[in-house]
C-alpha cells in the first residue's frame, strides 16, 4: 500500500506513480474536462516531481470506449505518415546538394529544433509563436474530438 499526501491531486498520483515505479496510469474520462485538460495538468504535475522522474504513459478511456494516449515528461513523437514525407523529402533534396556528407533524417530534425529554438529565444520569437497557432488552426479540423 502507497500513501501520498497531495493538495493537488495531480501532484499525488505522479508522486504515487513515481513510488511504485509505475510506468502507465489510467483513468476514466473526466466528465468536467477533456482528456487533453487532464493531461496538461497531469504533464504539469509531471514536471514538479523530484528527479529521478519516470517516463510515464497516461491512458484515458471514456464509458464509450475511445482512448486518448499521452506521454507524460520528454518522449519521441509520434510522426504522421504526412510528417514522415516532408521529412524525407527535405532529407532527399539536402543531401543532394551536400553531395558525400554524411546526413541522416535525424540531422534534419536536429537542425529544424535548433533553429525553432533560436528563433524563439530573439527577437523572432512572436513571429515564431504566431506561425505555430497559425498551424495549429490549420490542423484542429483534422485532429479527433476531444470530450
Amino acid at each position: 500500500m502507497t500513501v501520498v499526501a497531495a493538495n493537488e491531486i495531480w501532484d499525488g498520483i505522479l508522486r504515487a506513480a513515481q513510488s511504485l515505479q509505475a510506468s502507465t496510469i489510467v483513468l476514466g474520462l473526466s466528465p468536467k474536462m477533456p482528456a487533453t485538460e487532464e493531461a496538461k495538468l497531469a504533464g504539469d504535475a509531471w514536471e514538479r516531481l523530484p528527479a529521478p522522474k519516470p517516463q510515464l504513459t497516461l491512458e484515458i478511456y471514456s464509458a464509450g470506449g475511445q482512448e486518448w494516449i499521452f506521454y507524460l515528461g520528454p518522449h519521441a513523437p509520434r510522426l504522421t505518415a504526412k510528417e514522415i514525407d516532408i521529412l524525407h523529402s527535405i532529407w532527399l533534396e539536402v543531401s543532394n546538394e551536400l553531395g558525400p556528407e554524411e546526413l541522416h533524417h535525424h540531422d534534419i530534425i536536429h537542425f529544424a529544433l535548433v533553429e525553432l529554438r533560436a528563433e524563439l529565444r530573439d527577437n523572432r520569437r512572436q513571429e515564431a509563436i504566431a506561425r505555430i497557432r497559425e498551424h495549429l488552426n490549420e490542423i484542429k479540423d483534422r485532429r479527433a474530438p476531444h470530450l
